[in-house]
């Protein structure tokens, strides 16, 4: 799912709780304006949850309710949806949600199906003229063109190895923990981007984490042995490699930095 999918969501919620008088009358008016989800921090040991929202804290004072009970609300709502798992709260009314796999894993079909517009900000940008490896040591958007180059080489061996690329794939198995937050950042990262639109530093820092968890994911796309029969679960990696390869490549667009296959 996508923040703005998330955000649909979650405002059927406060629309249904404020017909059933939970919440105030106004709460069906919508949510505040901005950016309302953003994924958990991937650095931080123990998170399970997909996505977090600060949003009963933003909102509680217009609908003259305290940030908990607002969000008590909201989370109680979020339960019954079928797209969510699970749902917290946190003391500060902060809410954590984790959807089920499926959900989740359905930005690789979106991705794929959009892949020379997703990420891009509704732009056709041209493919730079860059000589590969030409950027300095240190050079963040260097790493983000060798992740790219890697996820390119893997997408590769993966393929002469006989894994095809099926769209009856069931990406809905990849649940490692590296894996879902591939597919959350998948999700969140033409959020970002538009976000950071004219600050040039967060926007690659945005392409650079998503280069970071890519080179974080060492599952393999391909069987390790020869002889080894192809699994299901190697088509599935294949297309979420596929997946984060579109993603940066345009995100390196958007930073006017080439996407080399090789390096």
């Amino acid at each position: 799912m996508t923040p703005e999918q998330l955000r649909a969501l979650l405002e059927q919620v406060a629309a249904e709780a404020a017909r059933s008088g939970e919440l105030p009358e106004s709460a069906a008016g919508g949510l505040p304006d901005g950016a309302i989800f953003r994924p958990t921090d991937t650095r931080a040991a123990g998170v399970v949850a997909d996505w977090v929202t600060p949003v009963a804290q933003r909102w509680a004072p217009r609908l003259g309710l305290g940030a908990r009970d607002l969000a008590r609300v909201l989370a109680q709502g979020l339960t019954l949806q079928k797209p969510v798992a699970a749902v917290e709260v946190a003391p500060s009314g902060l809410i954590a949600v984790t959807l089920e796999d499926a959900p989740r894993s359905a930005i690789v079909e979106h991705v794929l199906e959009h892949q020379d517009a997703y990420a891009l900000g509704g732009a056709v940008l041209p493919v730079p003229a860059e000589v590969p490896g030409s950027r300095p040591p240190g050079d963040p958007v260097l790493g983000a063109q060798l992740a790219h180059a890697r996820l390119c080489r893997l997408i590769r061996n993966a393929e002469a190895a006989g894994v095809e690329r099926r769209a009856s794939a069931r990406v809905e198995r990849l649940t490692h923990v590296v894996e879902r937050h591939l597919l959350v950042a998948l999700a969140d990262l033409p959020q970002r981007l538009d976000t950071h639109a004219g600050d040039p530093a967060q926007q690659r820092r945005a392409v650079t984490d998503l280069a970071d968890l890519a080179d974080g994911w060492d599952h393999p796309l391909r069987p390790a042995v020869v002889g080894e029969p192809v699994r299901s679960v190697h088509a599935a990696r294949l297309l979420l490699a596929d997946a984060v390869r579109v993603v940066l490549r345009n995100g390196l667009a958007r930073l006017g930095a080439a996407a080399p296959e090789r390096m």
